[in-house]
Protein backbone atom coordinates (compact mmCIF):
# COMPACT_ATOMS: atom_id res chain seq x y z
CA UNK A 1 0.00 0.00 0.00
CA UNK A 2 1.24 3.46 -0.81
CA UNK A 3 1.90 6.01 1.93
CA UNK A 4 1.12 9.70 1.95
CA UNK A 5 4.84 10.47 1.68
CA UNK A 6 5.23 8.20 -1.36
CA UNK A 7 2.26 9.90 -3.02
CA UNK A 8 3.70 13.32 -2.19
CA UNK A 9 7.01 12.39 -3.82
CA UNK A 10 5.30 11.07 -6.97
CA UNK A 11 3.14 14.20 -7.24
CA UNK A 12 6.20 16.43 -6.84
CA UNK A 13 8.13 14.45 -9.43
CA UNK A 14 5.24 14.58 -11.91
CA UNK A 15 4.95 18.35 -11.35
CA UNK A 16 8.66 18.79 -12.04
CA UNK A 17 9.34 19.97 -8.49
CA UNK A 18 12.19 19.11 -6.22
CA UNK A 19 10.70 16.75 -3.62
CA UNK A 20 11.98 18.92 -0.78
CA UNK A 21 9.93 21.90 -1.98
CA UNK A 22 6.75 20.56 -0.44
CA UNK A 23 8.32 18.51 2.34
CA UNK A 24 6.95 19.33 5.73
CA UNK A 25 3.86 21.02 4.39
CA UNK A 26 0.58 19.66 5.59
CA UNK A 27 -0.60 18.95 2.10
CA UNK A 28 -2.83 15.92 2.62
CA UNK A 29 -5.99 18.00 2.65
CA UNK A 30 -4.81 20.99 0.60
CA UNK A 31 -6.57 21.15 -2.75
CA UNK A 32 -4.41 20.15 -5.68
CA UNK A 33 -5.30 23.45 -7.29
CA UNK A 34 -3.66 25.34 -4.38
CA UNK A 35 -0.57 23.15 -4.71
CA UNK A 36 -0.36 23.95 -8.42
CA UNK A 37 -1.14 20.41 -9.56
CA UNK A 38 -3.22 20.48 -12.72
CA UNK A 39 -4.95 17.63 -14.54
CA UNK A 40 -1.78 16.71 -16.45
CA UNK A 41 0.13 16.25 -13.19
CA UNK A 42 -2.69 14.10 -11.84
CA UNK A 43 -2.83 11.94 -14.97
CA UNK A 44 0.94 11.43 -14.87
CA UNK A 45 0.65 10.59 -11.18
CA UNK A 46 -1.99 8.01 -12.00
CA UNK A 47 0.31 6.47 -14.62
CA UNK A 48 3.19 6.37 -12.14
CA UNK A 49 1.01 4.77 -9.47
CA UNK A 50 0.11 2.03 -11.94
CA UNK A 51 3.69 1.56 -13.12
CA UNK A 52 5.35 1.61 -9.71
CA UNK A 53 2.71 0.15 -7.43
CA UNK A 54 0.23 -1.60 -9.72
CA UNK A 55 -2.51 0.75 -8.54
CA UNK A 56 -5.04 1.50 -11.27
CA UNK A 57 -7.02 4.69 -10.76
CA UNK A 58 -9.43 5.61 -13.59
CA UNK A 59 -8.69 8.95 -15.28
CA UNK A 60 -12.02 10.45 -14.28
CA UNK A 61 -11.44 9.54 -10.63
CA UNK A 62 -7.93 11.02 -10.43
CA UNK A 63 -9.03 14.21 -12.24
CA UNK A 64 -11.96 14.66 -9.86
CA UNK A 65 -9.86 14.02 -6.74
CA UNK A 66 -9.37 17.26 -4.86
CA UNK A 67 -6.51 16.32 -2.53
CA UNK A 68 -3.89 13.71 -1.72
CA UNK A 69 -6.13 12.38 1.04
CA UNK A 70 -8.92 11.84 -1.51
CA UNK A 71 -6.54 9.84 -3.72
CA UNK A 72 -5.35 7.74 -0.78
CA UNK A 73 -8.93 7.16 0.35
CA UNK A 74 -9.81 5.94 -3.15
CA UNK A 75 -6.79 3.62 -3.20
CA UNK A 76 -7.60 2.20 0.22
CA UNK A 77 -11.23 1.54 -0.59
CA UNK A 78 -11.29 0.50 -4.24
CA UNK A 79 -7.98 0.18 -6.06
CA UNK A 80 -6.39 -3.22 -6.23
CA UNK A 81 -2.80 -3.82 -7.31
CA UNK A 82 -2.41 -5.38 -10.74
CA UNK A 83 0.13 -7.95 -11.83
CA UNK A 84 2.01 -5.30 -13.85
CA UNK A 85 3.44 -3.50 -10.81
CA UNK A 86 7.09 -2.53 -11.22
CA UNK A 87 7.90 -3.57 -7.68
Amino acid sequence: MITLEELRLILAECAGEEPEESAGEDFADRPFEELGYDSLVLLETSAQLKHRHGIDIPEDVIRESKSARAVLDHIRTTARPTATAAD
